[in-house]
């Protein structure tokens, strides 16, 4: 699993309009201290313990983007930037020949004058 979370960063880390618009890109759960704008990473699909073992195998990543200004212009420009990032994409990780990214649903919300984005994808794996 870890392969696959080190592919998503690798393709944040070549995209310099993603990475100019947050102030950071992190797996599972950002610090306390984190500086908004932000983006969180982290498998939702139910499969403990992921082996890539099957010629084909799915799962679900969530990116939840996370913004506090006053309007949603910057959490939607953000969102724009993920979409070109990561919408019908194939990764590239060591030991896969193909490893795509469809995303499947998004939604804005804000809570306590925090805006989140929830964007989910499908990544699809094949040895």
């Amino acid at each position: 699993m870890q392969v696959l979370f080190t592919g998503l960063y690798n393709k944040y880390n070549g995209d310099t309009d993603l990475k100019a618009a947050i102030t950071g890109f992190y797996f599972s759960e950002a610090p306390q201290d984190a500086v908004m704008p932000y983006i969180v990473y982290h498998l939702v699909s139910n499969v403990a313990d992921w082996t890539y073992t099957e010629d084909m195998e799915n799962s679900l990543i969530q990116f939840s983007i996370f913004d506090d200004h006053s309007s949603s212009t910057t959490i939607n420009d953000i969102y724009e930037k993920l979409k070109t990032c990561y919408d019908w994409t194939a990764l590239t990780v060591a030991g896969y020949s193909h490893i795509y990214t469809m995303r499947e649903f998004n939604n804005l919300t804000r809570i306590n004058d925090i805006w989140q984005e929830n964007v989910q994808y499908r990544i699809e794996v094949q040895k």
